[in-house]
């Protein structure tokens, strides 16, 4: 794997929760092999799942098996950004700081998550960014991308700001 590949990432649950519907958690588990999140993640999806959502079952056999590692927040670290805790939701708040600590990028699409990574100079990735990572990487072809993008947009409703992994690569990657 490239250096690239070994990346480390803190998950929000949008996300896996959008990998899982287009049942590419293997992907992810393959492509980067330095993944992580946090317990109110986790108990996120077990709620999801609880709910009817059964589309999360592959983000909570992934994490069941460990492929996504676990990591707790202590409480000493999460009352230094008391103003962010009350701008994102708890699994996010607690992505983040795993980041912040690790020096990690933290992997979510809530607009409120990127402006925290942007003020508190975390590095981010997206839903989006990861696809293109894969597509230049060599590790997913821009038709697969586009229907896992697809899934996420038309049949579970997600927001993306394109609709076509295409249009936002390098130069040079079709």
């Amino acid at each position: 794997m490239s250096e690239e590949g070994s990346l480390a990432l803190a998950f929000d649950v949008t996300v896996l929760s959008k990998f899982a519907s287009s049942n590419s958690i293997d992907w992810l588990t393959t492509e980067f092999d330095q993944l992580y999140t946090v317990p109110a993640v986790r108990d996120e999806i077990d709620r999801g799942i609880e709910g009817g959502h059964t589309f999360l079952e592959p983000a909570q056999m992934a994490l069941e098996a460990g492929r996504f590692q676990i990591a707790a927040i202590d409480s000493e670290l999460a009352d230094r950004f008391e103003s962010e805790r009350n701008r994102l939701d708890r699994g996010e708040f607690e992505a983040f700081l795993l980041a912040r600590k690790n020096g990690w990028t933290l992997v979510t699409d809530d607009a409120a998550g990127r402006q925290v990574t942007k003020d508190k100079d975390v590095d981010v990735t997206g839903s989006i960014g990861l696809l293109v990572r894969g597509v230049v990487r060599g590790g997913l072809s821009l038709t697969l991308a586009n229907e896992w993008l697809h899934t996420w947009t038309t049949e579970r409703g997600y927001y993306a700001p394109v609709d076509n992994v295409g249009d936002v690569l390098p130069d040079g990657y079709e």
